[in-house]
C-alpha cells in the first residue's frame, strides 16, 4: 500500500494536493518520516482524505506551521502528514463585536495584519508568529511572554469546529461571546495535540489594538535578588503585563543591550495599550527597579521593545536559539523562586533559565556544543519532575536527544490525567488514526 499511497491520494485531492516525495524528509518527525503527505484546501477534502485514511488504518498527523514539532512523544506510527498551510482564510471579522472567524491554516502574522485593519488585537501569542497557525497554536496550547495579562488561548477561543478521524464535523461554541452551554468542548481540544481531531476553523473574542508598547531591563547581583524585585513590581497597581527574569547566560541568547554578570540576572518588564497609560507604567516602574537597588534600567520603546517580545517569544524554538535540552516547569506563581534553582545538582551543565514570575513557569534550556550525555539528560529530567511532583508541579520535555526521549515521556508521569485521556481517545478516535503515540501516556 505505501508505495501507491501518493497515487492513491492524488484520485482524492489532485497532484496539486499532493507534496513531492522529494520534499517528504521536510515532514518528519523526531526522525520518523511519512510515506505521503498532503495540503488540503477545504473542508471537504480534509473529511474525505481522514476518512479514506481511517478506512486504510492509516496513521495521520495533522501539521500547521510545523514550529513545534519537537513537542510530544516521536509517534508510534506516522502514513501520512495532513499539511493544513493552505487551508487560510479569513472567514468573518465583526471589528465592531469583536469577533473574528478563521480557517486553521491562517498563520497567527496573517491574521493579526488583517484584525489590525479593523483596530482589533487577537489576544494570542505563538513563536515564530510567520509560520505558526491559528490551528496549531491552539492544538500544542501555545502561549508566550504576556500570557500573565492575555490567559491561555483557550481563554478566548468561543467557538471551533473540528473533523474527527472518521471525516464526521463536531461543531462547539459559536460566533457570538456568551454562547457555550453543556461541555465546553473548545478546552478539550485546545491542548490535545491533534490526538482527538483536526481543527478546521476558529472563532475568537478580540481586542482593541495598542496604540503603544515598550519595555523595561532591569540588571540585578542574583537571580533571587531579581525573582524578588519582580514579585514586587507584579504587586504594584501599575504592573507590567508581563514579568520575566532570565540568567545570564539566557541574557546573551536575547541579545540583551547591556553585559550581565556571571551571577546576576535581567528583570524584563513588558507593557502595552494606550499611550499615555503605558508610558506611566514604565516611568513607575523604572523607578521602582532604580530604587531596589538595579544597577542598570533600561527603556526600551515600541520598536525595540517589540523585538525584545519577539526575541523572548521565539527563544528556544527559533534555529537560532534551539537548545540540545530544554524542560518547562510549571508550578504556582509563588514556588517560582524555588523552581529557579531545582536543577542545582542535575549532573549536567548548569542551564539558562528563563522565568515567568506571574504565570507560574521556569524554562531551562542547555545549549552547549558539546553532546549532553544521555543517562545524564535522562537523570536530569527524573529528578526535576520528582522535586516538582512533591510541590504539586510538573515538567514538560520540549526538546530532548531522541535516544533519551525513547526512554522518557515527555509529558510526565500523569497516571490519572491518562487513564482519563485513555477513555476520551478512545471514544473519539478508536482507531488510533491521530498522532498516535504523540499525546500523555504515548497515546
Amino acid at each position: 500500500m505505501t508505495s501507491t499511497l501518493p497515487e492513491k491520494l492524488a484520485s482524492l485531492l489532485g497532484n496539486h494536493g499532493v507534496v513531492p516525495a522529494n520534499r517528504l524528509a521536510e515532514y518528519s518527525i523526531d526522525g520518523l518520516v511519512p510515506a505521503s503527505v498532503v495540503q488540503p484546501t477545504s473542508r471537504e477534502a480534509i473529511a474525505e482524505v481522514l476518512r479514506w485514511a481511517a478506512a486504510e488504518k492509516l496513521a495521520v498527523s495533522p501539521r500547521g506551521g510545523g514550529t513545534q514539532m519537537s513537542l510530544g512523544n516521536t509517534p508510534s506510527k506516522l502514513d501520512l502528514v495532513m499539511d493544513l498551510s493552505k487551508y487560510h482564510r479569513l472567514l468573518d471579522y465583526q471589528p465592531a463585536d469583536l469577533t473574528a472567524t478563521v480557517e486553521a491554516g491562517i498563520t497567527l502574522e496573517a491574521f493579526q495584519r488583517e484584525l489590525a485593519q479593523g483596530g482589533n488585537l487577537a489576544s494570542l501569542e505563538a513563536p515564530m508568529a510567520d509560520r505558526a497557525t491559528i490551528g496549531g497554536i491552539l492544538a500544542a496550547n501555545s502561549s508566550g511572554p504576556l500570557r500573565h495579562s492575555y490567559g491561555p488561548a483557550r481563554d478566548w477561543l468561543i467557538g471551533i469546529s473540528i473533523v474527527g478521524p472518521d471525516g464526521g464535523e463536531t461543531k462547539a461554541g459559536g460566533k457570538v461571546v456568551k454562547n457555550v452551554t453543556g461541555y465546553d468542548l473548545n478546552k478539550l481540544y485546545t491542548g490535545s495535540l491533534g490526538t482527538l481531531g483536526v481543527i478546521v476553523e476558529a472563532t475568537f473574542k478580540l481586542a482593541p489594538f495598542p496604540t503603544d508598547s515598550g519595555a523595561l531591563v532591569a540588571v540585578f547581583p542574583s537571580m533571587q535578588t531579581a525573582m524578588d524585585e519582580a514579585r514586587n513590581l507584579l504587586a504594584q497597581i501599575y504592573s507590567p503585563q508581563g514579568v520575566h527574569i532570565v540568567n545570564a547566560l539566557t541574557a546573551e541568547k536575547l541579545d540583551l543591550p547591556f553585559n550581565v554578570p556571571t551571577d546576576g540576572a535581567c528583570v524584563m518588564a513588558f507593557c502595552s495599550g494606550r499611550s499615555r497609560a503605558v508610558q506611566r507604567r514604565l516611568e513607575e516602574s523604572a523607578t521602582l527597579l532604580l530604587e531596589r537597588n538595579a544597577s542598570q534600567v533600561e527603556r526600551l520603546d515600541e520598536p525595540s521593545g517589540a523585538a525584545l517580545l519577539r526575541r523572548l517569544t521565539d527563544l528556544g524554538w527559533s534555529a537560532a536559539t534551539t537548545p540540545q535540552l530544554s524542560l518547562k516547569i510549571n508550578v504556582s506563581p509563588s514556588l517560582v523562586p524555588k523552581a529557579i534553582a531545582w536543577h542545582q545538582n542535575s549532573g549536567i551543565d548548569p542551564p539558562g533559565i528563563l522565568a515567568d514570575a506571574g504565570f507560574g513557569s521556569v524554562r531551562l534550556f542547555w545549549w552547549g556544543e558539546e553532546a549532553l550525555p544521555i543517562s545524564g539528560v535522562i537523570e536530569a529530567i527524573v529528578r526535576l519532575r520528582a522535586i516538582a511532583q512533591e510541590s504539586g508541579g510538573s515538567v514538560v520535555v520540549e526538546h530532548c536527544p531522541l535516544p533519551a526521549k525513547a526512554q522518557v515521556d515527555v509529558w510526565g508521569d500523569t497516571s490519572v490525567e491518562v487513564e482519563l485521556m485513555r477513555r476520551i481517545k478512545h471514544a473519539f478516535d478508536p482507531l488510533g488514526t491521530l498522532n498516535p503515540g504523540r499525546f500523555m501516556g504515548r497515546l
